[in-house]
């Protein structure tokens, strides 16, 4: 990953996605994370891992980081989209005026 994210604003990234802050390998699956790794961490009894041992690994931090990232473009792509949108109808607007 090129681009560091802040470990703050990916767990609250986490958090708002997941709603978990804990985590075992069947929920990482769901969010294509890949679960071999959660091996590697460190879990609790109950075999769950805190999402700030989830961030200290790595790989994992940037597997997040890459949801983070994507995420953040579909919304930026959508604002775009609505963007042109309301564009569009201004010219149309003004267009319409103007008869």
């Amino acid at each position: 990953m090129s681009a560091q994210i802040n470990a703050n604003v990916l767990k609250n990234f986490i958090i708002r996605t997941t709603g978990l802050n804990k985590f075992t390998a069947n929920e990482l699956k769901k969010y294509n994370v890949d679960s071999d790794k959660f091996s590697e961490i460190n879990k609790d009894e109950n075999n769950y891992a805190d999402l700030n041992e989830v961030l200290q690994d790595d790989d994992l931090y940037e597997q997040f980081a890459t949801l983070f990232v994507e995420e953040s473009e579909k919304k930026a792509d959508t604002k775009d989209a609505e963007k042109e949108k309301e564009e569009q109808t201004k010219v149309k607007d003004k267009n319409g005026a103007g008869v």
